[in-house]
């Protein structure tokens, strides 16, 4: 009888060391791995590597580029809560991967002192391979606008200037820079006062694609300003710009009455390199049918008018003398509220497509 007691005690043992085994692997089973997607762009902290089946899992996630905002954070694609402390998520019976949704910022342009230009573009050529090749400069202004009411009349130091690219491949960060434009560049007795500046980039080191500029400058008597906007980067001679074919006529009130040696011009102000418009346009008026011609017009950018008497010494395979005429001001169709087409010192304006063509009066 002893014996069958002592069986019995020991069966009970086993069965107890059994069913605690059991116990101890059902809760090893409820602890499972948290891990999650890296990338450059963002950044992923306090996550732990485990959690238990049933726990709140708090961590936090950061964008670390300014070209990008944190859009989603999701958890074997479903999305966590985002609170005061973070993001959380209740840990499932199975291992996770965290995953992040990124939202591209494409364009920042605040109500500030600092914003893009009228002409400024969204489409830039990359260099021809003749360009290239050269020795010359190959250069893109990309216009931004001060608010000087906004900016102040003092600012003379940029303290922050940063301009970078979002893609590499397409606008290396090298490839642009800020070129700030103060009012004794066109005043040598003005101040040396900050009043205007272009990005500018070279055409020799980019390629097709798209790629965002970030722009963010801070100067010595304003706030900081950012700016953002994504450019399409085309091959040479592809961008296609809105263009009119314009008319004129021309009053010779000159002395010159040899027309074969008076030539006037059209330069585009607001080129945009690569395009199928010219930047430069030249007419003899000995060329023209009564003095009368066209030229091929961007809409929205503005023309410089020149008129030149030149005498062309063939021998010497030069000019002798080049002398300029004046150019008088004119005004044509518009309102007070669009503006007017206009001439106004030598600088050719259209608010919009003449109906007649210009009239354009040259003088000594």
């Amino acid at each position: 009888m002893k014996r069958i007691n002592k069986i019995f005690v020991s069966l009970i043992s086993v069965l107890t060391l059994v069913t605690l085994g059991s116990c101890g692997e059902e809760e090893t089973n409820n602890i499972y791995k948290i891990s999650y997607e890296e990338n450059e762009n963002y950044k992923i902290s306090n996550l732990a590597t485990t959690g238990q089946t049933g726990s709140n899992i708090l961590f936090n996630v950061e964008s670390t580029s300014v070209f990008y905002e944190i859009e989603g954070v999701y958890y074997n694609g479903k999305p966590a809560e985002e609170g005061s402390l973070g993001y959380t998520f209740i840990m499932p019976s199975e291992d996770v991967v965290v995953t992040i949704k990124l939202n591209p910022i494409a364009t920042y342009d605040p109500d500030d002192y600092l914003t893009w230009g009228e002409n400024a573009i969204d489409f830039l050529a990359a260099a021809s391979e003749e360009d290239k090749a050269s020795s010359l400069d190959c250069y893109q202004n990309i216009p931004l606008s001060f608010n000087m009411r906004e900016f102040g009349n003092y600012n003379n130091v940029v303290e922050t200037k940063e301009v970078i690219s979002s893609n590499q491949e397409v606008i290396p960060d090298s490839a642009i820079k800020f070129d700030e434009i103060l009012a004794s560049d066109s005043n040598p007795n003005a101040m040396n006062i900050v009043v205007g500046g272009n990005i500018v980039v070279d055409l020799k080191q980019i390629n097709p694609g798209t790629a965002t500029i970030y722009v963010h400058l801070d100067f010595n008597n304003a706030a900081d300003a950012i700016l953002m906007r994504t450019f399409t980067v085309k091959e040479y001679g592809e961008i296609e710009l809105e263009s009119w074919d314009v008319e004129f006529e021309i009053d010779n009130r000159s002395k010159y009455d040899d027309l074969e040696n008076i030539e006037i011009s059209f330069n585009d102000r607001n080129f945009v390199y690569g395009s199928k418009t010219t930047m430069y346009q030249s007419f003899k008026l000995n060329s023209l049918d009564n003095l009368s011609g066209s030229f091929i017009y961007a809409v929205g950018h503005s023309y410089d008018v020149r008129v030149n008497h030149l005498i062309w010494n063939e021998e010497e395979n030069r000019y002798d003398s080049i002398t300029s005429l004046t150019v008088l001001e004119w005004m044509g169709e518009g309102s007070s509220t669009t503006g007017f087409n206009e001439i106004n010192d030598g600088v050719l304006t259209l608010v919009s497509k003449p109906t007649n063509p210009l009239d354009i009066t040259i003088d000594d």
